[in-house]
């Protein structure tokens, strides 16, 4: 599965987030500069969580963004889907005429697309910061969720 660069900054971001959760609000130039990314790309992804209740905002010199529920209630598919989308491999349907090969097709991609679901709602943000955390201290050596 190949994520867009908005998918991918997304979960940079939120990862560096829920690191910090339930601590005091983060600006988005300082997740942006800790992340390497885009400050303006980024406050549009950032307000896109927002809207889908991910995150919670605040105005002023002491605002910024932090998560609106525990790491430990959002699953990784759950944020992905937000930003990209349904997590299909292909879309279609199934329907009259098709080819033995075209049913076959289809019956692999409605199976990925499911499998894919699985592995990534399996998956909350506080297991994924934990693997980040065990792979880091080990000098990034694979590490595997």
């Amino acid at each position: 599965m190949k994520v867009s660069k908005r998918t991918e900054y997304g979960v940079r971001a939120i990862v560096q987030l829920a690191r910090q959760w339930p601590q005091n609000f983060v600006q988005s130039k300082d997740l942006a500069k800790k992340e390497h990314l885009p400050t303006k790309f980024l406050e549009s992804i950032l307000l896109a969580l927002r809207r889908g209740g991910f995150l919670e905002s605040k105005i002023g010199r002491e605002g910024g963004y932090k998560l609106a529920r525990p790491p430990s209630e959002i699953s990784v598919g759950d944020i992905i889907r937000r930003l990209e989308g349904r997590l299909a491999n292909r879309e279609g349907k199934m329907g009259d005429n098709l080819s033995l090969g075209e049913v076959a097709v289809f019956l692999l991609n409605e199976r990925l697309t499911r499998a894919t679901n699985e592995v990534l709602d399996a998956v909350t943000l506080e297991q994924l910061v934990e693997h980040v955390n065990k792979a880091s201290n080990q000098q990034l050596e694979m590490y595997y969720i």
